[in-house]
């Protein structure tokens, strides 16, 4: 990132007065010609903020919005355009353009967004959110208009109906993934609302709106009746890894004092087919579960035992976390940084000794020794590192010399 483009005036006045004219002229130029995008983002930013009434600096911020090649200048630029120019002529017509004819997404929906929150109530704009969301090719802009008319919820042209249609219909998953992000969010108190969500999370063909809908149902319908029945049935019965994860996430957090809550975590951990689900089982379990018996010993297994290093990997690194006054957690992580036969797995293991057990004599010696004698380059780079990081002494920098002489491979 750049330093500051603009310099203090000096004391003298007439100085002050043709510094500040250079600092324009200076601004001006980074915003149009300079190469860095950060730069040129960060120049129109200035002389937005300062010099909005210079005309020149309008057109150059408007120019930006449209012909800038890099999109998050065209869409900073998009933004003070609505912010600070709303009302002159043809700010308007340019945000709605931006909306359908950007080529990034992120502009086409920064502009949908802007039009609502500085147009909002001009006659013709809901209509025109209605019209994007039912009939825009593009799902970026469909989405966005969604989520905008959802706000003003209640409207002529933003009834129940008509969102309940968009979440029924919508070829498109991330749209309906949104469109039950907004139920969930703005339309709670509707009656029709749950129901729905319940029917997406149950069958809708997309894995991530039934993630979606099992979200919105564990944080706005925690007391209905059938939603803890609904996401239980997620968690194990559900065909994608995400929608399962998701549903074990949320009743760990949302249901914890549930018997069969931690009965079905476990049972997750051990014997899901997908390595992400046994993962969030196991971070779920020991960071809410730590003291339960058997949970200790359960994520001892798991750093040796699991098929997928992902989740020896986390098995390491919550051991390290949850119990590290425990003399087998130091004992596993040392095995795990001799033994695994993943290199992700044994970078952790010399990271988490390093980081917790820094005043132990043996970590130092087992960390040289892997510094020294690994064969993996991987795991011998994070070695030197926590040697550099973890360790100043006499003895260390000298030791480390041994590795600043060698040749590179």
């Amino acid at each position: 990132m750049p330093g500051s483009i603009v310099s203090l005036p000096p004391e003298d006045p007439d100085e002050s007065v043709n510094c500040h004219l250079e600092n324009v002229k200076s601004l001006k130029e980074k915003a149009v010609k300079d190469k860095d995008y950060t730069v040129r983002r960060e120049a129109v930013l200035k002389l937005a903020d300062k010099y909005r009434n210079d005309a020149e600096v309008f057109e150059i911020v408007r120019e930006r919005a449209i012909k800038d090649s890099n999109y998050t200048v065209r869409k900073i630029s998009l933004r003070e355009l609505a912010r600070l120019w709303n009302e002159k002529p043809g700010i308007l017509a340019l945000v709605r353009e931006r909306a359908i004819e950007d080529v990034n997404y992120e502009v086409r929906r920064a502009a949908v967004r802007e039009l609502a929150a500085h147009w909002g109530d001009m006659p013709g704009t809901p209509d025109l959110l209605r019209d994007w969301a039912a009939n825009a090719e593009d799902k970026f802009v469909r989405s966005a208009a969604i989520q905008e008319l959802s706000r003003r919820r209640g409207s002529s042209c933003c009834t129940f109906d008509f969102v309940k249609e968009m979440a029924l219909k919508d070829k498109d998953s991330f749209v309906r993934t949104v469109v039950v992000q907004s139920l969930g969010k703005y339309w709670k108190e509707t009656p029709g609302t749950f129901p729905l969500l319940r029917e997406k999370a149950l069958s809708d063909e997309h894995y991530s709106v039934r993630s979606a809908a099992v979200q919105e149902l564990a944080e706005g319908w925690h007391d209905e009746e059938n939603t803890l029945l609904l996401i239980r049935e997620g968690a194990v019965a559900d065909e994608h890894y995400s929608v399962r994860g998701a549903a074990i996430k949320e009743l760990a957090e949302g249901w914890p004092e549930k018997p069969e809550t931690l009965e079905l975590l476990r049972e997750r951990c051990l014997s899901d087919e997908d390595n992400m689900v046994r993962g969030i089982a196991l971070h779920m379990l020991a960071s809410l579960w730590s003291g339960e018996p058997g949970v200790f010993d359960l994520i001892l297994e798991k750093a040796v035992k699991d098929s997928h290093y992902s989740v020896r990997k986390c098995a390491v690194e919550e051991l390290a976390r949850n119990w590290p006054e425990r003399p087998e957690t130091l004992k596993m992580i040392r095995d795990r940084l001799l033994s695994d036969n993943d290199n992700f797995v044994r970078i952790v293991a010399v990271q988490e000794l390093a980081n917790g057990w820094n005043e132990d004599p043996e970590t130092l010696l087992l960390v040289k020794k892997v510094a020294l004698r690994e064969k993996d380059e991987f795991v011998r780079e994070a070695a030197i590192r926590e040697l550099i990081d973890g360790w100043q002494s006499e003895e260390i920098n000298e030791f480390l010399k041994k590795f600043s002489s060698q040749p590179a491979h």
